[in-house]
């Protein structure tokens, strides 16, 4: 067991030494230059380094970058999926209002992509979602008004009881 592990140890040294990594690439696959990277890409690459570490505002500028240069597939799509995903935090609703929009773009743009079929469901439920806070302020609003008419309705009630106490009290004197 111990002679196989040497072996195998050795023979990676060797192939390291001679080569390198470089020894284990695939030669017909050309070397990609920074200057072939179209700007976009890089700053897609960019915003994608900066969500792995953690830095949220510097990724979410870049994606806001690149969505408003001209479109380029494979990249402006997913740039706009995720720059949703990222709106959809936001808060007072204006960030789904925000990702909604980035969605139907993109579906719209990019009906072809694998990001668009990805965000039919996210989109649909960004939709009822927004259907639901509205009924839901409906009702809230529905509510607030049925306890005014019942606050209304209890002293209509009260002052109606007065009224026939007040009657009755009238027609007692008048028989006397």
């Amino acid at each position: 067991m111990k002679y196989e592990q040497f072996a195998v140890a050795l023979l990676l040294a060797a192939a390291f030494l001679t080569g390198g990594c470089a020894a284990f690439v695939a030669k017909d696959v050309p070397a990609v230059k920074t200057k072939d990277v179209p700007g976009v890409e890089r700053s897609f690459s960019a915003a994608l380094q900066f969500m792995r570490t953690g830095d949220e505002s510097s990724a979410r500028d870049l994606l806001e970058r690149i969505v408003d240069e001209p479109p380029l597939v494979g990249v402006t799509d997913e740039a706009l999926f995720r720059l949703a995903v990222f709106n959809l935090g936001d808060e007072n609703g204006k960030g789904e209002t925000r990702a909604r929009k980035l969605l139907e773009r993109l579906t719209a743009e990019f009906p072809a992509s694998s990001w668009s079929r990805q965000a039919a469901p996210l989109l649909e439920h960004i939709r009822e979602t927004v259907t639901l806070r509205s009924r839901m302020r409906e009702l809230k609003s529905l509510r607030s008004q049925n306890l005014s008419l019942s606050r209304d309705n209890k002293d209509l009630r009260q002052n109606l009881e007065h009224l026939k106490n007040l009657d009755l009290e009238l027609e007692q004197k008048i028989r006397k």
